[in-house]
C-alpha cells in the first residue's frame, strides 16, 4: 500500500501524488529490485532534495536508515508532518542544504505551480537559506556515516540544477561508500557538469531511467502504453542525453535493470 503523505493540493507533485498514491510509482519500484539485488537493507539512504518525503518515507523499508534533506522550511514541514502521518521511524530530517562549501544562499522557485521545485542554483531569490559543505556536515552531524560505521547504500539527488555543487562536497563520502546514486538532468550543461563531479569521485557507469513511450510525444507515450503496456528500466548510456532523463550513477553494471 502507498504511504500516507499530507500533499499540496494544487502543486504538481500533490497532483501526481493524489492520483498515483506515490509519486514516480515505477520508478522507485525498479529502484527497490536494484536495492534488493545488491543487498543494501542493511545500509543508509541519503535523500538529497528530500521535498515532502516521497521518496524517503516510500523507500523506508528497503534500508536500515534514512538521512534526508531539505531546507526550503514550508516543505520541510509538510516532510515532518508526513513522518507522522506515514509512521516511518527510521527516518531525519536535516533542515539544511548541501553544497560545496558552508554559506547562506540566496533560494528561488522555479516553476509556479511546483512547490518543490525550489533551488540554490540561479543565485536569486527573496529566501536566504543555509548550505553545508556535506563531507564536513556529515562528520559533524552524522558521525557513523562519516566514520564507516554505517554504510551509504543509496543517494538520491533532486536539487534542480544544484547537483554538481552537492557532488563536489561529497566527493569523500562517495569514494569511501561508493553508493548507487540517482540525479535529474533537465539540462545537459548541468547533467554534465554533475557527471563530471561523480567521475572524480569514481563512478565509472551511467543509466538512464526509461518508460515505456518516453521517446516520442505525450500523445504517442500514451498511445504506446496502451498497446504495449507500461515498463520501467535503466539502460546503460555513455554520456548525458540531451533530453531531460532520471539518471542512475554506479561503480560498475546495475543489477536487475528490468
Amino acid at each position: 500500500p502507498a504511504p500516507r503523505l499530507a500533499v499540496i493540493p494544487t502543486d504538481y507533485l500533490g497532483i501526481s501524488i493524489i492520483g498515483n498514491g506515490i509519486y514516480e510509482r515505477r520508478e522507485i519500484e525498479l529502484l527497490k529490485a536494484i536495492f534488493q539485488a545488491r543487498n543494501l537493507q542493511s545500509t543508509t539512504f541519503l535523500d538529497i532534495g528530500g521535498n515532502i518525503g516521497n521518496h524517503s518515507i516510500s523507500l523506508a523499508g528497503s534500508f536500515a536508515e534514512v538521512i534526508a534533506f531539505e531546507p526550503n522550511p514550508p516543505i520541510a514541514s509538510l516532510f515532518k508532518t508526513n513522518l507522522l502521518l506515514s509512521g516511518a521511524g527510521n527516518v531525519r530530517l536535516h533542515e539544511v542544504g548541501l553544497g560545496q562549501e558552508d554559506a547562506e544562499l540566496r533560494f528561488s522557485l522555479l516553476q509556479a505551480g511546483n512547490d518543490g521545485s525550489g533551488s540554490f542554483a540561479s543565485g536569486k531569490g527573496d529566501v536566504v537559506l543555509p548550505v553545508r559543505q556535506g563531507d564536513r556536515y556529515l562528520a559533524q552531524h552524522e558521525p557513523e556515516i562519516a566514520n564507516g560505521t554505517k554504510r551509504i547504500g543509496f543517494v538520491k539527488c533532486d536539487v534542480e540544477g544544484f547537483e554538481a555543487d552537492v557532488f563536489a562536497g561529497l566527493r569523500e563520502t562517495f569514494a569511501r561508500h561508493r553508493p548507487i546514486l540517482t540525479f535529474e538532468s533537465n539540462h545537459k550543461p548541468d547533467g554534465e557538469k554533475a557527471w563530471a563531479e561523480l567521475r572524480t569521485a569514481g563512478y565509472d557507469t551511467l543509466s538512464c531511467l526509461r518508460e515505456t513511450g518516453d521517446d516520442g510525444s505525450r500523445l504517442l507515450q500514451e498511445m504506446k502504453r496502451l498497446v504495449l503496456g507500461y515498463s520501467c528500466w535503466a539502460e546503460k548510456i555513455g554520456s548525458i542525453p540531451e533530453r531531460r532523463c532520471n539518471l542512475i550513477a554506479s561503480f560498475g553494471p546495475l543489477e536487475a535493470t528490468a
